[in-house]
This record gives structure tokens, C-alpha cells and sequence, in this order.
């Protein structure tokens, strides 16, 4: 598993059972709960995260339950950045074709990283490490401090 950026705020590792996706997002909804404000950003953060988890246990590792997904939380002034990391074989981005194109409206699936390009104000992908490192960052609204 890879570090960047200093120790997480939060950190959980899971086995590729589709099962453990909402286990992620009850997790990572618990540890943003208290420090950011907005419910609006905490929805657009568990879907996108609920996402990519999701593509990690399904596409990345193939739902072997020998592999892992890790989830890596950081929680800054205006920002919450988190990296879902899986141990699959990677796949191009650009390879994937326009989900608005009109053949590709009515298929069932192709849509992931335009929905995590729309909730998200940063979406990043690594894949030099093995697997799929996807790093998110939403802005968020500073949660005021309390006043004594």
C-alpha cells in the first residue's frame, strides 16, 4: 500500500466482497460526520467513494476475496482527499468511451468516472504502483470554530 502526503486521518482495508462496500461508506461517512458541515458534500463524497470502491472490488480485483482495497482519508482545512487503492491490473481512462455519446446512453454501465468528474472537484489516477490508485478531493466549506 502507498503513502503520500503524511499519515491519513483515517485509514480501513477491505477484502473484495461486494459486501464490504457499504462497510467502506459507513466508515468513511462516521470519520467525515463531525468535521465537514455540509450533508451536500458529505453525499457527494459517499457516492463518489461508494463508486469507486465499488469498481475496485468488481473491475480492479475482480471480487477475489485474496485481494484488498484500501482506503485512505485526509481531512484539511477546505478539503477532503481521499485515495482508494486496489491490486488489480489497472485499465487506460481513456480508453472508455463518452457515456452523453448516443450510443452509449442506454448501456448499463460506462458512467463511473463521469459521475466521480461531476461530484468531485479533483479526480486523479496513478496506476505505476500495480493496481488502480484513484485519488479524490472535494473543496469543502471550513467548519467554523467554536466560539468561547
Amino acid at each position: 500500500m502507498k503513502r503520500r502526503n503524511g499519515q491519513p486521518d483515517f485509514e480501513i482495508s477491505v477484502a473484495s466482497t461486494p459486501d464490504n462496500i457499504p462497510v467502506v461508506e459507513a466508515f468513511v461517512e462516521e470519520k467525515l460526520k463531525e468535521r465537514v458541515p455540509s450533508e451536500d458534500d458529505r453525499d457527494s463524497i459517499a457516492i463518489a467513494l461508494t463508486e469507486v470502491v465499488s469498481n475496485a472490488i468488481y473491475h480492479g480485483n475482480k471480487q477475489d476475496p485474496n485481494k484488498k482495497v484500501f482506503v485512505r482519508g485526509w481531512i484539511e482545512a477546505g478539503k477532503v482527499r481521499l485515495e482508494v487503492q486496489d491490486q488489480g491490473e489497472g485499465f487506460d481512462p481513456n480508453s472508455l468511451g463518452n457515456p452523453l455519446d448516443p450510443e452509449n446512453l442506454m448501456k448499463d454501465s460506462g458512467r463511473g468516472i463521469f459521475i466521480l468528474k461531476a461530484l468531485m472537484d479533483e479526480v486523479h489516477f496513478d496506476f505505476s504502483q500495480g493496481g488502480t490508485l484513484v485519488t479524490l478531493v472535494k473543496l469543502i466549506a471550513s467548519k467554523p470554530e467554536a466560539k468561547e
